[in-house]
């Protein structure tokens, strides 16, 4: 059956490190059946670039708690998991975070559903979130953490449906 994490970050600024927002999405024998998400204090300064992107200001993660406050209980929820991301943004992200704040990367298993979306349909073109998701008729609030986890989880499910492929064959793939 089909298990894994899926995440997605976004940032405040061009800094990959600097984590304004993190979604989770659980996904057990196929089944998306939990997720969880929270704002971060990156303590950083915010880009007009990023808030026009994402529409997180300043002001909305004040009092957020920064990711050594939250550090363990990631760590719980994702532990030696299969985590999903679209392309390698959120992989590199998560990463620089994490030394920045003298953290230990998350003990993961990546895996890439940019990557499996480019095998389940060669032919499309174009492979960002939005375009696979659009392909295949799904809707959702692009650059909201949770959404876009939601959505990267929905993919990797699809393409694994249509391609009669579990996570084992797409790690030996991607």
């Amino acid at each position: 059956m089909i298990t894994f994490i899926a995440i997605d970050v976004e940032t405040a600024n061009s800094n990959w490190g600097s984590i304004c927002q993190i979604g989770i999405c659980f996904v057990k024998n196929g089944v998306i059946y939990d997720e969880w998400e929270t704002l971060l204090n990156p303590e950083e300064s915010f880009s007009a670039f990023n808030v026009d992107i994402h529409g997180i200001e300043e002001h909305h993660v004040k009092d957020a708690p920064k990711l050594p406050d939250i550090y363990d209980e990631l760590r719980r929820r994702l532990d030696n998991s299969v985590l999903v991301s679209h392309f390698h943004f959120d992989r590199v992200a998560t990463k620089q975070a994490c030394e920045k704040y003298s953290l230990a990367a998350f003990p993961v298993t990546w895996l890439d559903s940019g990557k499996i979306a480019k095998i389940a349909w060669p032919d499309l073109g174009k492979w960002n979130l939005a375009s696979v998701a659009s392909h295949l008729g799904m809707q959702f609030q692009h650059h909201d953490a949770l959404e876009d986890a939601r959505i990267a989880a929905k993919i990797t499910l699809q393409a694994s449906k249509q391609t009669q492929r579990n996570v084992d064959d797409w790690l030996a793939l991607t």
